[in-house]
């Protein structure tokens, strides 16, 4: 037990000799503008970072809000055109995004992107629900919307699972938003069932 307190003594011995010379002050001045130097830059770094989510979210919640109100007709806005409805298949998952519609096809497919489920469940959609995509995912699906995305802003998805009506078997569809021309839009959507 000497031999431990020994050493431990002789390691922290300059350390505390150190912290208390007047070069020991400047060093510690010199680490204290460093960690404020990191806070500063940490801290701009969560700032572009909540701003990307705070607007993701300004568009959720408008987007939650219509389907609410049962106005799928507010919805055109907050969509990105041309707007995936799907995704071709891969050998390691989901493929690219796929089965895009334009602005004039939108009232022809609204009702198949906004069925009763996703009425129904999308407005009721928690955190539990919500991801940030990863900048460097390897999904195919992820990275074919990420070319539609502003350089260096977030993705996010919104996803839910749910048991079919009158069945035993599970269903789900997924949302996926992104910057494009500096605004937040719904990129595209993913189900069970096709839309097109």
């Amino acid at each position: 037990m000497k031999i431990i307190k020994l050493i431990t003594s002789a390691f922290l011995l300059p350390i505390l000799i150190c912290c208390t010379t007047e070069n020991g002050k400047g060093q510690q001045k010199v680490v204290h503008a460093n960690q404020q130097k990191a806070s500063t830059l940490s801290a701009t770094v969560k700032k572009a970072d909540s701003g990307d989510e705070e607007e993701f979210r300004k568009l959720f919640t408008s987007l939650k809000e219509s389907l609410k109100k049962k106005n799928v007709n507010n919805v055109a806005p907050l969509l990105n055109f041309p707007f995936y409805t799907s995704h071709k298949e891969a050998a390691n998952g989901l493929g690219a995004a796929s089965d895009a519609i334009s602005t004039t096809e939108f009232n022809q497919y609204k009702t198949a992107i906004f069925n009763a489920d996703v009425m129904r469940l999308l407005p009721l959609c928690k955190e539990d629900n919500l991801s940030e995509i990863d900048d460097k995912t390897d999904e195919i699906y992820y990275r074919s919307l990420k070319k539609l995305t502003d350089p260096g802003s977030k993705m996010y998805e919104a996803y839910m699972q749910y048991p079919e009506s009158n069945t035993q078997a599970e269903s789900y569809f997924g949302f996926v938003f992104g910057k494009v021309n500096g605004k937040f839009k719904t990129l595209s959507t993913y189900a069970k069932w096709p839309v097109k």
